[in-house]
């Protein structure tokens, strides 16, 4: 036998098996041809990735946003701090006030509030450390007429000021 013959024997071989399979011969086509990657598919794919890559920034920022949202600001703070030290001065008896602190009675114990590092600090009977007011750079006390003024510098540059003002049973007492 030649190899023209072998040849034509190969195909007889491979037709009998297409038919005893009973694949017709369009779908065989029709599944190559969807195997191929488009340009369409492409575009969709780099579109999806484009997508996805803008929306990261986008993601990030709001994850920061929503973490300097949970650091109050600085006049939380200061709002806080400011009721809290008038309603007990309001109360508070033998007033004493140097520049860098304030003590006075109230039923008959000593609170003072005084810097400690880089925040305010209130401690009873000179005991405790509570802090009620952080980043503070500097502050200092003066004394007014019945009462305590008070300027007050954050780390970041920002000052406020206020007036505690304080209410005694004899007069002159509470002056120093």
């Amino acid at each position: 036998m030649n190899s023209i013959g072998k040849g034509e024997s190969m195909k007889k071989r491979v037709s009998n098996i297409i038919k005893e399979v009973r694949i017709p011969m369009k779908s065989v086509f029709q599944r190559l041809n969807n195997k191929g990657y488009t340009l369409i598919e492409a575009l969709l794919s780099f579109t999806v990735f484009c997508m996805i890559s803008l929306c990261i920034p986008l993601i990030m920022n709001g994850f920061s946003t929503i973490k300097n949202d949970m650091v109050p600001p600085h006049y939380y703070e200061w709002n806080l701090f400011n009721e809290s030290l008038r309603n007990e001065l309001w109360r508070g008896e033998s007033v004493v006030i140097t520049p860098d602190k304030i003590s006075f009675l109230v039923s008959g114990e000593s609170i003072s509030y005084e810097k400690y590092n880089q925040s305010i600090r209130r401690r009873v009977n000179n005991q405790g450390h509570e802090v009620v007011l952080q980043s503070v750079d500097s502050f200092s006390f003066a004394s007014i007429s019945q009462g305590v003024h008070m300027d007050l510098e954050f780390v970041g540059g920002e000052k406020v000021e206020g007036e505690f003002f304080y209410f005694s049973t004899e007069q002159g007492e509470g002056i120093p």
